[in-house]
């Protein structure tokens, strides 16, 4: 007996799959996730193709790179491209570059020679050229500056015979670059925190940096040269140390084998106990000349010359010299002092410099200056030498924290409140903070992220750091520690999407969100593979926060391919989707900076073009075009023309014997192949996408509509009609199967033959040429560059009962 059904198949985020007999078929929940391809799932209802990706440039000579946001506010933001040992800066869609030089002249031979006044080029410089008249094979592409002289300049190693003639315009401009140290291993591996125009950059190989921008084209790398610490525990052997003076360039001299080459950089403190070393400071006094004297904590020297007798009114400066009635006391220091080392001589003698402290005074305590001076009382920096540098970085409570060095792997070391660059210790409120994880076993600390407490994610475990409630401030000795989950994070970066912190475990291939309990006071972790454990099988390797026009986490699979997981936890909805690229793109790297109404989504695309690897950087464009179906832009690695009706679309030198999709006027154009730069077009047009081709598809679940003794899973059915719901769209293929797909017609006898298909929003009524079989699928596809966006998918059919 049959069972005629009519299966109507909303499109949410979240809700993918089909409840059965009250629970959640986990197993038609992944299969969802498989049949979404480059299909974006929203919370409002339905599902929409994913934009297409513009061209933006390509990595330094096509290496491999990183891509990291740098955010001084949403009008000031920038993607940073981190190669080998240097670093370069995208904004507004395209690489920055100083003030550019206005070309007058190139010439066709090899090398071409590039004519620009006064253009103040050196040899090996980078320079981007665009807006060529005429040989516009040198558009959009940079080269390196050789032989150059006042007004001129050569391309190196670039042959410009074949090129077409140069007519008119252009410019060159030197591409902004930094110097790293960070090789292409270690630049993935660099975690980083920002303060408005500063990036703090923590590597476990590599001393503390901060990235400084002066102005949009003007960017500084340095080493943090910390104002004090931080320290590791005052030594507690029977190893002491002096100094050979208390100022300026001096040998410390340690009494067994302590210092190694790799200590050069490394600091070493000094402490006295005042009450000890010195006396107080007493009224009505006599005091020889060069005497020292303690009060209130901090030490003086008397330096008026000859013997006087103090008075009332002791001294009081933290700064140079004083007099108090017939004595002129000097100030020398509170109970410590620090110096950086220089240079090693051998186990037990190093060079260093005496540093400034918060204070401004740099001078080490009388009593550890001289061989008869040898002091116990000594503490060496908690980075460089034998500890390594540390891996985490997070801003919590304005203080940064640094976290997980080689040696001291889940210690955690804060700033001074408010003073990023200085770690004095002590046991003031606003004193920096060092603090150690007690557990059960080590704990490499990967990542601090800041949240309602101070997040500490670890090989192994989460804990959170805090003052001990959510009203305390965290101090030196107020410091809580507490175990909260134990995932284990890896090496990615995790972030914060809404009140949630997303990590990757250890593994690579599981998801978690860690989010904060009310009931348990603590936070909880949910696993958000488990909805499409396929879909991060085989390890990720990246991932980004997109807000803005939708709630959006991307992920990069370690095959290249992109993938999204739609994530409104307030709204219930939680979908992923799969994001290939066009021709095979394997995607390496990926970041979102704040642009306009979208977050813009930056990618690193790998490709093989004329038999050399290239790296293509681009970005999403944006989700909602508008109305005009001409804006309407589906490639991938594309670039609009714009400007007079043409049949000649020039400076596409990035895919250089590729064919290309294009859409023209709205219109989808035949495909064509990439030579010398550019296409010729069959038709002329104002407005061309031109770019890689990628299909988007969506495959139903199985049917389930049900069957007269139970469910229709495991019979026999056959879908006889559909019924899809679009919302403007132009375009698509419906069918069984991926093989046996007919088109759908959105070009009406009432409309014009020479114009675009205006985009349609209703039902489309289709004919199903199904067969019988246990699945009875929809697929639904887009290969065209124009939109498609399903709201619902309406089938009828019948369940034939055993």
């Amino acid at each position: 007996m049959a069972r005629v059904s009519t299966i109507i198949t909303n499109f949410r985020a979240g809700e993918f799959s089909p409840r059965l007999e009250g629970r959640i078929d986990l197993q038609k929940y992944n299969e969802a996730a498989k049949e979404l391809t480059n299909m974006v799932s929203f919370p409002q209802g339905g599902i929409t193709r994913r934009p297409g990706s513009y061209y933006a440039g390509t990595s330094k000579d096509g290496g491999k790179v990183r891509l990291m946001n740098f955010e001084f506010s949403d009008e000031q933001a920038y993607v940073l491209e981190f190669g080998a040992n240097y670093i370069r800066v995208f904004k507004d869609g395209g690489i920055v570059t100083e003030a550019t030089k206005t070309i007058t002249a190139v010439t066709k031979a090899n090398p071409a020679v590039v004519t620009a006044s006064s253009h103040g080029f050196s040899n090996g410089d980078r320079v981007y050229i665009t807006g060529v008249v005429g040989m516009t094979q040198l558009n959009n592409r940079e080269f390196t500056v050789a032989n150059q002289t006042t007004n001129t300049f050569e391309l190196s190693g670039i042959n410009s015979t074949g090129f077409d003639t140069y007519s008119s315009a252009g410019a060159a401009g030197k591409i902004v670059e930094i110097t790293t140290t960070y090789s292409v291993t270690e630049i993935f591996e660099i975690n980083h925190a920002q303060s408005a125009d500063v990036l703090f950059l923590a590597h476990k190989s590599h001393e503390p940096a901060k990235l400084t921008r002066t102005s949009h084209t003007s960017w500084t790398l340095t080493d943090i040269d910390f104002i004090d610490g931080p320290y590791l525990d005052e030594n507690k052997t029977a190893t002491t140390l002096y100094a050979s003076a208390d100022t300026g360039s001096v040998t410390i001299t340690a009494s067994a084998d302590l210092f190694t080459s790799a200590d050069i950089g490394r600091l070493v403190r000094f402490r006295e106990v005042l009450e000890i070393e010195y006396d107080e400071w007493q009224a009505s006094t006599s005091y020889a000349n060069n005497v020292f004297v303690r009060f209130n904590g901090h030490v003086y020297k008397h330096v008026t010359g000859s013997t006087q007798t103090s008075g009332n009114t002791p001294p009081v400066h933290t700064s140079g010299q004083e007099t108090y009635g017939s004595l002129v006391w000097e100030y020398r220091h509170d109970d410590t002092g620090h110096a950086e080392i220089t240079a090693f001589t051998d186990a037990r003698n190093v060079t260093a410099t005496v540093k400034e402290d918060d204070g401004g005074i740099s001078v080490l305590p009388h009593n550890t200056v001289g061989s008869s001076n040898t002091t116990t009382k000594w503490s060496l920096g908690a980075f460089g030498g034998d500890q390594g540098f540390p891996r985490a970085i997070a801003f919590y409570e304005e203080r940064l924290y640094f976290a997980g060095t080689s040696a001291r792997p889940q210690s955690i070391f804060g700033s001074v409140s408010a003073d990023f660059e200085n770690h004095t210790p002590g046991t003031n409120d606003d004193d920096a903070i060092n603090i150690t994880i007690a557990s059960d076993k080590v704990n490499v600390i990967n990542h601090l992220l800041p949240a309602r407490f101070l997040q500490i994610l670890t090989t192994s475990s989460e804990f959170t750091l805090s003052g001990g409630t959510g009203s305390e401030p965290v101090t030196p000795t107020n410091v809580n520690v507490l175990r909260e989950t134990t995932f284990g994070s890896s090496s990615i970066r995790p972030v914060r999407a809404g009140n949630s912190t997303i990590l990757i475990q250890k593994g690579g291939e599981r998801v978690k969100e860690i989010t904060f309990d009310l009931d348990t006071d603590g936070l909880l972790g949910v696993d958000l593979t488990i909805l499409a454990e396929h879909v991060a099988s085989g390890g990720l390797t990246d991932m980004v926060w997109q807000q803005e026009p939708e709630l959006i986490l991307w992920f990069v699979h370690a095959n290249g391919t992109l993938i999204g997981l739609t994530y409104d936890r307030a709204n219930g909805a939680v979908g992923w989707h799969q994001h290939p690229l066009g021709d095979s793109g394997v995607v390496e790297s990926i970041t979102a900076i704040p642009s306009g109404t979208e977050d813009q989504v930056y990618v690193s695309v790998k490709r093989t073009i004329n038999s050399a690897t290239v790296r293509h950087i681009c970005y999403l464009k944006p989700i909602d075009f508008g109305s005009d179906i001409e804006d309407a832009f589906f490639v991938d690695s594309g670039l609009t023309y714009a400007g007079s009706d043409t049949t000649s679309i020039t400076s596409l030198n990035h895919l250089e014997g590729e064919t290309v999709q294009i859409l023209a006027d709205g219109s989808a154009h035949a495909d064509k192949t990439v030579t010398n730069g550019k296409v010729t077009l069959d038709r002329s047009a104002g407005k061309v996408h031109i770019g890689y081709s990628y299909n988007s598809l969506v495959e139903t679940l199985r049917l389930e509509g049900g069957a007269d003794d139970g469910i229709s899973q495991g019979k026999i059915k056959r879908i006889h009609g559909v019924t899809a719901r679009f919302l403007n769209s132009v375009g698509a293929e419906v069918g069984p199967d991926t093989v046996n797909l007919d088109r759908i017609p959105f070009r009406d006898s009432s409309m014009s033959m020479d114009t675009a298909v205006p985009m349609f929003t209703g039902d489309k009524e289709i004919s199903f040429p199904s067969g019988y079989d246990n699945d009875a699928r929809v697929v639904v596809q887009q290969s065209q560059p124009l939109p498609m966006t399903i709201l619902a998918i309406m089938r009828r059919s019948n369940t034939f009962d055993a």
